[in-house]
């Protein structure tokens, strides 16, 4: 036996490693696995400027219109894709001021939703932007009054998406 023990610590101290190996490439993989709307994917607020500039027409912005579930509400996206980001900005007429209107991405193939922003009420009506990554396209816009992902899918005010643009899906492509 005692020639044996020598043997004991360093076996105990490989097992150990192997363990931590094998978890951490199970989490990675799952962390790869896991839907594009998860806590890890960051999105960034513009600034004003970059808020301005959008709302204004400035630049080259395409957009699209938001499908509204009742005639009071009404909207725009107004987005462009720029280095590897797809920046856009939600513009709506919404019929109550003071309500606290979010809006939520949601994968397109998927049921993963994330609330991204709060409009917030001014000149031009209800207006909210941001920046995230452009793996993420296709995806949905919807903008509702609800605080949780489920009541904002069922009570939506507004709907919408942006899709990959042709010229963005040749440029990826090459």
């Amino acid at each position: 036996m005692k020639k044996y023990t020598p043997y004991i610590f360093p076996l105990v101290v490989l097992s150990v490693v192997f363990l931590l190996v094998f978890r951490w490439y199970s989490m990675r993989t799952e962390r790869l696995d896991q839907d594009l709307f998860a806590e890890g994917i960051e999105i960034e607020n513009l600034s004003e400027a970059e808020l301005a500039e959008s709302v204004s027409g400035a630049g080259d912005y395409m957009s699209t219109n938001l499908v509204s579930a009742d005639e009071d509400s009404q909207g725009t996206i107004r987005y462009e894709i720029k280095d590897g980001k797809v920046r856009f900005s939600v513009i709506a007429n919404l019929p109550n001021v003071d309500a606290n209107y979010k809006v939520w991405l949601k994968e397109v193939d998927g049921e993963a939703m994330r609330e991204v922003f709060s409009l917030t009420f001014g000149k031009g009506g209800h207006v909210g932007s941001a920046a995230i990554p452009s793996e993420l396209l296709p995806f949905e816009i919807i903008v509702s009054d609800k605080d949780n992902a489920t009541d904002a899918l069922e009570e939506n005010i507004l709907r919408g998406m942006i899709e990959v643009p042709e010229v963005v899906e040749e440029e990826v492509v090459n």
